[in-house]
């Protein structure tokens, strides 16, 4: 299945991005061969380059995630462990890339700097049209026209049906969970925190598919304290934004327009970068 995500195979996810870092790796290990054969390099040179091509991906990750963590310090230092949470997709995009094309360029010394800056401006050019055309792709989403009924801890039955474009006019996050998730629960306590911490931000914790008892349960038992917690019985909000898996977030501006979304755990730096991105 294609989503504007990810092309899901079964259990497996596998982020666009993801995919347009491979397939420009690939074309221009191919177009370096090409090079490196009129040109005639020695089979040492050609060997490094090709394994610097592969070690320029890790490094760059490497440095990608270090520099995101400075920047996200603080939030990193209230739950040190989340370092190590790389699921959170918490990377510095522009200083991996710098930084791996830099051990690119140093590991292949004996390379001639006109071949090494063709290689470069080579991969970067791919890499930026992949990331243009997944942006051509993305349609613009808004909210869609469900609604939902409202759980109230403190009756018995959920007391109204909420409309999702009826939090419009403030930015708003939106959070598929269950109960049953672990990677949901780990990440509630940073939602509730969240919710704390931005007045101006609706939290909309939407349970999938879930009966009133066990959610009540549930939020009762870990002292959650949602201003919103809508119940999608029937799983209607992951097919209307095309989700698959829990737990996503999806983030949504003042006017209503989806502007991100995130698929898995979150983390708090992660979090605080998409709330930036909503009040920019």
């Amino acid at each position: 299945m294609i989503s504007s995500e990810a092309l899901h195979l079964g259990p497996l996810m596998l982020p666009w991005g993801l995919l347009c870092l491979m397939l420009a790796l690939l074309v221009t290990a191919m177009i370096g061969r090409k090079i490196g054969q009129q040109a005639q390099w020695s089979t040492e040179i050609q060997q490094r380059f090709q394994d610097s091509i592969w070690s320029s991906v890790w490094i760059g990750l490497l440095g990608a995630r270090l520099i995101f963590i400075g920047l996200n310090m603080e939030s990193y230092l209230a739950s040190p462990i989340d370092m190590l949470k790389i699921q959170d997709k918490g990377f510095h995009l522009i200083g991996g890339v710098l930084i791996g094309s830099a051990w690119f360029w140093w590991k292949n010394s004996a390379m001639t700097k006109k071949a090494k800056a063709i290689l470069l401006l080579i991969f970067v050019m791919l890499m930026g049209a992949g990331w243009t055309v997944q942006k051509i792709m993305h349609q613009d989403s808004h909210y869609p026209s469900l609604s939902f009924p409202s759980l109230k801890l403190a009756h018995q039955d959920p007391s109204e049906i909420i409309a999702l474009k009826q939090f419009q006019g403030q930015p708003t996050v939106v959070n598929l969970w269950a109960s049953w998730c672990p990677p949901c629960h780990r990440e509630m306590p940073i939602l509730q925190r969240a919710q704390d911490q931005y007045p101006e931000v609706h939290f909309v914790m939407l349970n999938q598919g879930e009966e009133v008892d066990t959610v009540r349960a549930y939020l009762t038992k870990h002292h959650f304290s949602f201003k919103h917690v809508l119940l999608d019985v029937q799983g209607e909000m992951p097919q209307a934004v095309n989700s698959l898996g829990l737990p996503t977030t999806l983030f949504f501006n003042a006017q209503g327009q989806l502007i991100a979304r995130h698929q898995g755990e979150l983390s708090q730096a992660m979090l605080q970068q998409y709330l930036k991105k909503m009040n920019p």
